[in-house]
């Protein structure tokens, strides 16, 4: 067996294959950019038929003419066809963007040892089923550490009184701080407007 035999056989196995993973948002767009690329490619092919019947019907002192206004409406198709699909993209980017850069400020936050104070996403915003998951998620995690909170704040009590060496206290005071930094954390959630505070 050559050594390509063995590098190939090696390599992943695995390929893509579903193109079409979040169906209701992908055919929404592809359904929006063909029919952008198709009505202004239907628009030019009416304005050149009709370019075309009046040259014929002019006579051949047209045809000249005809095909100056192929070639001017050739270059007004290519050109609106251009800003039509550039404005699109701004707005689809726009409302994808936004979703995005707000997830990255809660990412930051929780980076940071705190926890965003999630708000609903504008109305015609995208990637609000991924939102949604993300927001319960972070809901989660926060409950989960409340109650680690409580817990720890028990076993602060519980250990007060048995903390007589110097030892013991020193590790009552790192519990403490523990308690206090996950009680902060979940008590005081922060906007995504606003700095986010440095960990502690």
């Amino acid at each position: 067996m050559s050594s390509d035999t063995v590098i190939a056989s090696q390599k992943p196995a695995w390929r893509r294959r579903t193109y079409l993973i979040d169906r209701q948002f992908q055919l929404k767009y592809i359904l929006m950019l063909s029919s952008i690329g198709a009505g202004s490619i239907g628009l030019f092919g009416v304005l050149a038929w009709w370019a075309h019947t009046a040259a014929l019907e002019a006579g051949s002192s047209a045809e000249g003419l005809a095909g100056m206004t192929i070639l001017w409406l050739t270059v007004m198709a290519v050109v609106g066809t251009g800003v039509a699909l550039a404005l699109f993209g701004l707005v689809f980017t726009h409302r994808v963007a936004g979703p995005v850069y707000v997830m990255n400020l809660y990412v930051e936050a929780l980076a940071a040892g705190h926890y965003p104070r999630l708000r609903p996403l504008r109305k015609y915003d995208e990637l609000k089923k991924f939102f949604d998951r993300f927001s319960h998620a972070v809901e989660r995690i926060r409950a989960r550490e409340a109650d680690e909170a409580q817990a720890l704040s028990r076993a602060v009590e519980a250990f007060r009184p048995l903390a007589t060496t110097e030892e013991a206290r020193a590790a009552l005071q790192v519990l403490e701080e523990l308690q206090s930094r996950k009680r902060e954390a979940v008590d005081k959630p922060v906007t995504a407007s606003q700095p986010i505070p440095p960990p502690r």
